[in-house]
């Protein structure tokens, strides 16, 4: 067992060594402000010691850390507004890349600082552009551009009124010719998406033809701003330079030409194949197709093709 007395002597020496201690701190600090005393220094001069923690030297090494922590947060900031930027950047291109509006030219790597600052601005100029481009073709197609559809009449004023560009084939169903005109506008509807093509039953439609004064069959009515702007009537037009006996054979161009004179699509005629004679490239007829406006539609060649229901 441990004696009790034993422990009592103990702390009483550990006591001791601690009195003893700071009565010698005690005495050195007395010591030190006699001396100062006597030199007639001012209390605080050493502990305002360049050295100490209070002194020039801390402090200027003070303000530098500032300094330094200022200019890395600044630097740190830049960093991710670079990297915002960068991302956003390398967002609306893949958006481009995946609308198919950047050629492969345009898709190599290149160094921005080494382009052109004109060239640079055409560039972003026409980016936009064909973005703007893609945007209005995915809106026309949410509204039913790109086919030909048949309406009713209780259809027939949300439609037209919903595109900027519409028309509208009023028919009879038992007409030769508005079959071929369904014909020519089926083929015409897919390529031309800046415009909506309709059709509507002149029989279901009483009030419309009243209202829009149709006394022909097929007619075709072009409605800008739903507004009623333009019509064809029958094959007024369209049967020109057609051999005698054959003037429903019109080719589908020839009713492309009619309906981009009166605004409905946007559309220019091929060159003709005596044009093409004239400067002895007859041949390359048949390489001018679906590029650009000129586009020869499938059924020019051979227009004797199946048109019933």
């Amino acid at each position: 067992m441990v004696d009790p007395s034993q422990g009592d002597d103990l702390h009483q020496i550990m006591a001791q060594n601690v009195n003893d201690r700071m009565g010698k701190a005690v005495e050195e600090l007395q010591e030190k402000h006699d001396k100062r005393a006597a030199s007639g220094k001012p209390a605080q001069q050493d502990d305002a010691s360049v050295d100490g923690p209070t002194g020039s030297t801390y402090r200027q090494a003070e303000a530098q850390e500032r300094a330094q922590q200022q200019k890395s947060a600044a630097q740190s900031r830049k960093a991710e507004e670079r990297a915002v930027a960068a991302a956003r950047e390398e967002e609306i291109v893949q958006q481009l890349h995946e609308a198919n509006l950047l050629s492969d030219e345009e898709d190599e790597d290149e160094d921005e600082n080494g382009l052109d600052a004109e060239f640079k601005l055409i560039r972003e100029k026409r980016m936009a552009q064909l973005k703007a481009q893609h945007q209005e073709k995915a809106e026309n197609l949410s509204k039913g551009h790109g086919q030909y559809r048949e309406i009713s009449q209780d259809e027939f004023l949300p439609e037209v009124t919903g595109s900027r560009h519409v028309l509208v084939h009023f028919y009879h169903k038992d007409f030769m010719r508005c079959k071929i005109m369904d014909k020519h506008l089926a083929i015409l509807a897919p390529a031309h998406l800046e415009c909506k093509f309709l059709k509507i039953n002149a029989e279901k439609a009483p009030f419309f033809v009243g209202k829009l004064q149709i006394k022909i069959l097929p007619t075709v009515i072009y409605l800008k701003e739903s507004i009623a702007e333009e019509r064809v009537q029958g094959f007024e037009g369209l049967t020109e330079g057609q051999p005698k006996g054959a003037e429903d054979e019109f080719p589908t161009t020839v009713l492309a030409t009619r309906l981009a004179k009166i605004g409905a699509i946007e559309y220019t005629a091929p060159p003709t194949l005596e044009e093409l004679r004239r400067f002895q490239l007859g041949k390359t007829m048949g390489a001018i197709r679906a590029g650009g406006g000129g586009v020869v539609y499938d059924d020019d060649e051979d227009l004797d093709g199946d048109i019933s229901d």
